[in-house]
């Protein structure tokens, strides 16, 4: 696909105006090094990777293992001389070449393996694909850990030593880190990806765990390693396979890897090929976790579709300030979704007398789903039920919000970020709907800490009691935050959607109820940590698009 034609696919899916932003912010980071420059700013300092060669982490050996196949000689060059420079100082590269027909790959794997003994250099008979090779790799790593690393990319220097000291400290499962992307001619970094903490559902969504990822061998090896049937998506395949296994998957919040930028490479060719077994591997993954579902590539996003039992009884609790206002909205929800075993209730008071009477409406209901619905919740697509339903009948969700914009198709609420300069922010609020933001998050199912009572769907059985000592919308905070203590995920799906103007109960801009913010610090502090959205951001505006 040319620049062009993967522009015009861009701009269809994300706007016009959106498109030329972006397009702006790349024409920055390429000619001007916006980014470039802080990168150099944040990375370790010579001073600093004298103290951390000085102070090595008791770790044992870690495995670098690197499938080669006819590597640009250049290329293949600065990624060992990123492994010769690494502070940490106990490790291997394990090289596995897969019969390279390129005799300028061969010559540098020779050269570099005799010179320097950390290096172990195997050559196969046959190319076995990115798959196969890598797995020929883990069989002669020697290390209680396997650092999993392309052989074209570049890992930062303190890159090792900063997983040495993870493992010292926690001894976790997984760890991966946050990454960036560098040039093809390697002059200038760009497009930082700043993550979350694990996310199951951003994991189901898209791979955004990627590079780089460092995995405990034991269980590596009982998990299968990398399976050849999803090349182009094999990395995704075996991080869903880990996370059935484990949840002590710990994230590195620095720059750690950065992933070269060849227009050429196989995620570029068969993003298509990519996604559908991305979609195979989700289904699998849900299956192994006891959950029929279905999913398809839409939008460059996993779509999954889960299968909900006959006879789920929803009751919309909606709330309001007039009795003609809630009305008119539970009528619209229930002449423009398709949902057949829908009852509503309605409650009609001031922001400040709210909370309590939701407590006692959803104390009382009878059905197997909850719906809290602000009265000016207007225009729901039809499936703006069944999209929540599907996620909301989990166990492990608390609960599920979708996504609500003004009239003009801006967004008011899309969950909450926690820890901001404001305590609470919407996520991406003012973001044109179709824009996506950062790394598309808008356009795709993920995790969340806290939605707002404007629009929640829960299961009945997993209801707590709202504080009653908040007027406003924080008291969901509070829940949100209550429910993450007992486990539990809230979940946020772009494909329910609905129209409403910001409102307090969506904590939009500045306007915060003194006391809440008082009653809610007390109980939470003043920085919040949330696992579900990166600080790297900043406090001042909660948004995905850098």
């Amino acid at each position: 696909m040319s620049m062009i034609d993967r522009i015009r696919e861009y701009r269809q899916s994300h706007g016009t105006a959106y498109t030329l932003k972006r397009l702006g912010q790349k024409a920055a980071q390429q000619l001007l090094g916006t980014y470039d420059r802080r990168w150099k700013r944040e990375r370790a300092s010579a001073e600093e990777l004298k103290a951390q060669r000085e102070n090595q982490p008791a770790a044992g050996l870690i495995s670098v293992v690197i499938p080669v196949y006819n590597t640009d000689p250049k290329m293949l060059c600065d990624l060992l001389d990123s492994l010769e420079r690494q502070s940490y100082l106990n490790f291997e590269a394990v090289l596995y070449n897969g019969a390279s027909t390129r005799a300028e790959t061969t010559a540098v794997l020779t050269a570099r393996g005799e010179k320097e003994p950390r290096f172990r250099v195997y050559s196969g008979e046959e190319n076995k694909g990115i798959s196969g090779n890598t797995n020929e790799a883990l069989k002669l790593a020697r290390g209680e850990y396997i650092a999993l690393c392309d052989h074209d990319d570049l890992l930062a220097p303190d890159a090792l030593w900063r997983v040495a000291e993870c493992i010292a400290e926690k001894h976790p499962d997984v760890i991966y880190s946050d990454e960036d992307r560098i040039t093809q001619n390697g002059r200038r970094h760009m497009d930082p990806h700043y993550k979350p903490d694990y996310c199951p559902d951003n994991l189901v969504s898209d791979n955004y765990i990627c590079h780089m990822t460092v995995i405990r061998k034991s269980l590596l090896e009982e998990t299968g390693g990398l399976r050849s049937g999803f090349d182009g998506s094999q990395d995704h395949d075996l991080f869903l396979r880990l996370a059935e296994k484990t949840d002590k998957i710990e994230h590195l919040p620095y720059i750690l890897y950065s992933w070269r930028e060849v227009l050429s490479s196989a995620s570029h060719r068969n993003l298509y090929t990519c996604l559908v077994n991305g979609c195979r591997a989700a289904v699998e993954h849900e299956a192994a976790l006891g959950r029929k579902a279905d999913a398809v590539p839409v939008n460059k996003e996993i779509r999954l579709w889960y299968e909900i039992p006959d006879g789920a009884s929803v009751e919309a609790i909606v709330h309001g300030d007039s009795e003609e206002e809630c009305q008119e909205c539970l009528g619209e929800l229930q002449f423009r979704t398709d949902w057949p075993k829908l009852t509503g209730s309605i409650i009609v008071a001031g922001d400040t007398e709210r909370i309590p009477l939701i407590n006692e409406a959803a104390r009382t209901s009878t059905a197997d789903y909850l719906l809290i619905l602000d009265a000016g919740v207007t225009e729901m697509n039809r499936y703006f039920i069944r999209e929540m339903l599907m996620y909301a009948q989990r166990e492990d969700v608390a609960g599920v919000t979708g996504v609500l914009t003004d009239r003009k198709k801006h967004i008011t609420h899309g969950g909450f970020a926690l820890g901001m300069e404001h305590t609470v922010q919407c996520v991406n609020e003012g973001l044109y709907v179709t824009a996506g933001g950062w790394h598309d998050m808008m356009n795709k199912v993920h995790n969340v800490s806290a939605v707002s009572l404007c629009c929640l769907m829960i299961r009945r059985e997993n209801w707590l009691d709202l504080d009653e000592g908040y007027r406003g919308g924080l008291a969901a905070v509070d829940l949100g935050l209550r429910q993450k203590e007992g486990g539990k995920w809230f979940v946020f799906t772009p494909h329910a959607k609905a129209v409403r103007e910001a409102c307090g109960m969506l904590l939009s801009g500045e306007e915060r109820d003194a006391e809440d913010i008082a009653r809610f610090e007390e109980h939470w502090g003043k920085d919040v940590y949330d696992p579900c959205y990166s600080r790297r951001f900043g406090r001042k505006k909660a948004n995905y698009h850098y």
